[in-house]
């Protein structure tokens, strides 16, 4: 610490050296000893005193002004006087009062030691400029050596004490800021985290938990009535599968800012997934949330410029409202869930409203996915036969394989029911792989013909496939050029990457592929170029219409030619009738089945029919 002293006289000044000089530590000890007792342990009784700080540097000037510079210099070097001893006469120059005045404006930390032995001006005088109390100090002359080495040293300790005290808090605010700093930064980012587990990343809608918790808290008021819409887009796998994901990604956020705009103010509108929204609704009863969903079914039907291409889609829209029932989220969630399934199944592009007769079909539904998983693990399921048809001499060429199912309680039920609800549950792969297992097993029984089987959209997205096949028939010592798989359009396109490979695959090794139900999904001969493909199925709905309807029998002709022109085989499906099968004929149509030629017969009776057939031969 540094100590500065100002006085005019030369003598004064030599005795403040003498004061000051630097002594051995016997001489310093009963200063050390007092400044200890005054600013260290007060419990330290006669217990050895910690060292007190001591001055490391004395400078002397004449004059205030002297005094004012160093204290300025010293301040700007970062090595301030922690003392100032001042003379208050200093003539010709300023005073004592007028130098402590601005030394204080330059130092506030600096202990000011007023040494005069009379003065122009009272201490209460020097205290108002030169303040505060508890660092200004009054030091009569002539003055003691003692004194001023004890005043000294205790002042050392003080100043050493205080300014050590200004570090610590001034390093502790600085924590602080910078604490709070962090914990601003913590803040901001736990918001915008939540904000992203919140929102989807595409549209910047809610999602579906900050869904769930608007309609919690919702619901929590009693009084309001409130509405939950599902809004399912149609055909939206189309557009991603023509026109790229980006494309689909385009029209689900201009999709989301029309139906946004159709909400009133307090609703939300949330997505849920790919193509799912959900939409809640507060003080609005059940007739007006469905007027509300059919104008949103229009909205969704208007046609989109997306990516310079006109995309035309629609929406289905289940609706569930609470009304006088104070039922829970979940349940109101399951009703609106069982709505858009009904719209669904109305034929899409509209909105239904909630019907406790749904509620029966739900359990219809649930109860034959039960009791089919059952049947397929205790064989219960059986496979019949439509036999395919070389419509030049009528004899069979192959037999498609369709699952049949009788249940216990239920009776028969048809495929048109446990199918379409296997897909739904996932049921399908299993029973896809059930069907396939028991088609070569009773095909490795006959002597000859092929089994066409179908398979599910599922089965068909793992090249695994192709090994299992191959077991199988390995296992029943089945060749595999007597396999024959359908696939639909649906499946063939869905990864078309992966459905190539599958295909080219399943060639090599010689089984074959037909692709059914042509016609009725989104894909074109043109595509098929691409694929190994044997023959193409032509859809029933076409042939039913045959020689009535001059669009189907077009587009029958224009199938049958460019399959042709491809060197693939055409299956008509349906065939009922004579005028069919000459239409169909006069096209160049390969092959057929259906009832014209026969009902599908169990395994037995195919075996009986070429039992028949040998014995028919043999006696010609």
């Amino acid at each position: 610490m540094r100590i500065l002293v100002a006085d005019d006289e030369a003598g004064i000044r030599a005795a403040y050296r003498i004061c000051l000089q630097e002594t051995g530590s016997d001489a310093a000890s009963e200063l050390d000893r007092y400044g200890a007792a005054l600013f260290g342990d007060p419990d330290a009784g006669d217990a050895p005193m910690a060292e007190v700080p001591r001055w490391s540097e004395v400078d002397y000037v004449g004059q205030g002004e002297e005094a004012v510079a160093a204290v300025r210099s010293a301040v700007a070097e970062g090595r301030p006087y922690g003392v100032l001893f001042l003379d208050m006469r200093m003539p010709p120059g300023m005073d004592g009062r007028e130098t402590a005045k601005q030394v204080r404006a330059l130092d506030p930390d600096i202990n000011i030691v007023i040494v005069t032995g009379f003065s122009d001006h009272s201490p209460l005088e020097v205290a108002r400029v030169a303040g505060p109390l508890d660092k200004l100090y009054y030091l009569a002359k002539p003055f003691e050596t003692e004194e001023i080495r004890t005043l000294a040293g205790a002042l050392t300790a003080k100043w050493s004490m205080v300014t050590e005290l200004q570090r610590t808090q001034a390093a502790l605010a600085q924590k602080v800021d910078e604490l709070e700093t962090a914990q601003a930064q913590i803040l901001a980012s736990e918001a915008r985290s939540r904000h992203i587990a919140l929102h989807d990343q595409l549209t910047r809608l809610p999602n579906r938990l900050s869904f769930q918790e608007f309609l919690s808290e919702a619901l929590n008021d009693k009084r309001c009535d409130v509405a939950v819409l599902f809004l399912d887009l149609d055909r939206f796998k189309l557009v991603n599968d023509t026109l790229g994901h980006g494309a689909g990604d385009e029209l689900v956020c201009r999709m989301t800012d029309r139906l946004a705009r159709s909400l009133s103010e307090g609703s939300l509108i949330a997505r849920l997934g790919g193509d799912e929204f959900g939409v809640i609704l507060k003080g609005d009863d059940a007739q007006n949330a469905l007027g509300l969903a059919n104008q949103m079914v229009v909205l969704a039907a208007e046609p989109f410029d997306i990516l310079g291409t006109k995309v035309q889609v629609s929406a289905s829209i289940g609706i569930a409202n609470r009304g006088t029932a104070q039922i829970t989220g979940s349940e109101l969630l399951r009703r609106a869930d069982l709505a858009l399934y009904a719209a669904k199944g109305s034929g899409r592009n509209c909105a239904r409203l909630f019907e406790p007769a749904f509620d029966d079909s739900a359990r219809q539904r649930a109860e034959i996915d039960s009791k089919l998983r059952a049947a397929i693990e205790n064989d219960q399921l059986k496979l019949v036969y439509q036999p395919i048809i070389d419509p030049m001499n009528g004899l069979p060429v192959g037999y498609e394989a369709l699952v049949r199912w009788t249940d216990p309680e239920m009776g028969i039920v048809p495929p048109s029911i446990f199918v379409p609800i296997a897909e739904e549950t996932g049921l399908i792969a299993l029973l896809g792989e059930w069907v396939t297992r028991n088609a070569i097993a009773e095909c490795a029984n006959w002597p000859e013909g092929v089994v066409s089987i179908n398979l599910s959209t599922r089965q068909f997205q793992s090249i695994a496939l192709i090994d299992q096949i191959c077991d199988e028939a390995a296992r029943y010592q089945l060749p595999l050029g007597r396999i024959q798989l359908e696939i639909t359009e649906t499946a063939l396109f869905d990864d078309a990457a992966l459905a190539a490979e599958i295909l080219i695959e399943m060639r090599k090794r010689g089984i074959r592929i037909a692709l059914d139900d042509f016609g009725t999904g989104y894909s074109s001969l043109v595509n098929l170029k691409d694929f190994e493909i044997d023959c193409i199925k032509i859809d029933q709905s076409f042939v039913a219409t045959l020689g009535a309807d001059r669009q189907a029998s077009a587009i029958v002709t224009a199938v049958t030619g460019l399959a042709r022109s491809l060197g693939l085989k055409v299956v008509a499906e349906g065939v009922e009738s004579e005028i069919q099968v000459q239409a169909l004929r006069l096209v160049g149509c390969d092959l057929m089945q259906g009832y014209f030629y026969s009902k599908p017969i169990s395994s037995g009776e195919l075996q009986d029919i070429h039992d028949a057939s040998a014995r028919a031969a043999a006696a010609a």
